[in-house]
């Protein structure tokens, strides 16, 4: 991706405001997001996954009985969990234990607003923050975030991941359209208290924050092509109030009829 490829982010208003007023960036953990098959891996992966694990406990099934007739021997010690159980617990620990930013990359999408914005319950109603991958990346840099692209696919026919890390940047060829960068923040210690089958760890909480200045990031601040005068001047004058030095970059959606009329 090119430095200077655009990237939004669609909210509410009161959103923006909370973000310029605290001079912080929310993130969410990621099993709470609304796609049950986040951190999930392809029907290949699995397929190889019981492959092994079938070779395995036949394995494990061979020397039980060949100890049966010899005393003393020697033997693999037995697993106090079922491996498939294990694996699957494990899989969905990681995204217990990782908080994400999602943005968008490249053009204006008419489909996100309506998707991510409803302010006053008018779907597509809402405010976009725009900047560049490289100022972004910059700007949380002291973060330690792994930022990537999601990469979407069809997870019936594509090839196994090759790390554990992969199944938090990867979606299902639907979600195609959102054109997902993740910002992620994975809590290592976390996870490693998560491994013990008996463990008893709260969850982190829903969200986290992190210290991040919009005024020294975003480019424009967006307003929804779906905006009424009204809504317009308020976005404006919340603006403003909060920051006035962002006054400036407040400018209406390229898709709004008042900032280029349709012609005929």
């Amino acid at each position: 991706m090119p430095d200077d490829m655009p990237v939004w982010r669609y909210l509410s208003l009161p959103a923006v405001i909370d973000t310029i007023e605290r001079q912080r960036l929310r993130l969410t953990r990621i099993d709470t997001f609304r796609d049950a098959f986040e951190g999930s891996v392809t029907k290949q992966q699995m397929e190889q996954q019981d492959a092994v694990l079938m070779n395995v406990a036949s394995r494990q099934h061979m020397y039980d009985a060949i100890a049966s007739h010899f005393p003393g021997m020697s033997i693999p010690t037995r697993a106090n969990e079922d491996p498939w159980a294990l694996i699957t617990r494990l899989r969905r620990a990681r995204i217990r234990s990782a908080h994400a930013s999602c943005w968008s990359r490249g053009y204006e999408s008419e489909l996100l607003w309506r998707l991510y914005c409803a302010d006053d319950g008018c779907q597509g109603l809402g405010v976009a923050l725009r900047t560049t991958l490289a100022c972004l990346k910059q700007s949380v840099g002291v973060h330690n975030l792994d930022v990537r692209a999601i990469t979407y696919l069809k997870y019936q026919e594509a090839a196994s991941f090759k790390d554990d890390m992969a199944p938090l940047f990867h979606k299902r060829h639907g979600f195609t359209d959102e054109r997902e960068l993740r910002l992620l923040k994975f809590t290592e210690e976390h996870f490693k208290k998560l491994i013990p089958k008996d463990a008893s760890i709260p969850d982190l909480k829903k969200h986290i924050h992190l210290k991040w200045a919009l005024r020294d990031v975003i480019d424009e601040i967006v307003i929804s092509p779906y905006a009424d005068d009204e809504y317009e001047q308020r976005v404006r004058e919340a603006i403003k109030t909060a920051d006035p030095s962002l006054a400036g970059r407040v400018v209406l959606s390229e898709l709004h009829e008042r900032r280029y009329a349709a012609l005929f």
